[in-house]
């Protein structure tokens, strides 16, 4: 199976697809999530973090961008990996596909 990297860049609040390419996620894909996608990670409690947990702990490897939280002001819940603009290009490089 292909390893995907999937890249989440809209706010999970009004634009549904944010939400489904997450579900989409496979054990063994990279989930970044960047730019306005990246306001999902401030409610622990919403359906986003419920997903985004579940993801986690089916192998999902989930990151966020640490120049996009930091431009919005986010710190993001559960110990949330961070990675910067290169690590995020790294990880689109070692996945055979790209979302």
């Amino acid at each position: 199976m292909k390893k995907i990297c999937f890249m989440l860049t809209k706010s999970p609040y009004g634009h549904s697809e944010t939400s489904e390419l997450l579900n989409r996620a496979k054990p063994g894909d990279v989930v970044v999530i960047a730019q306005d996608a990246v306001f999902g990670l401030i409610n622990p409690s919403g359906d986003f973090s419920r997903i985004i947990q579940q993801k986690r702990e089916s192998g999902v490897r989930i990151v966020a961008s640490a120049p996009d939280c930091q431009a919005r002001g986010i710190q993001p819940f559960q110990a949330m990996s961070q990675v910067s603009f290169a690590e995020q290009v790294d990880l689109i490089c070692e996945c055979e596909l790209f979302c």
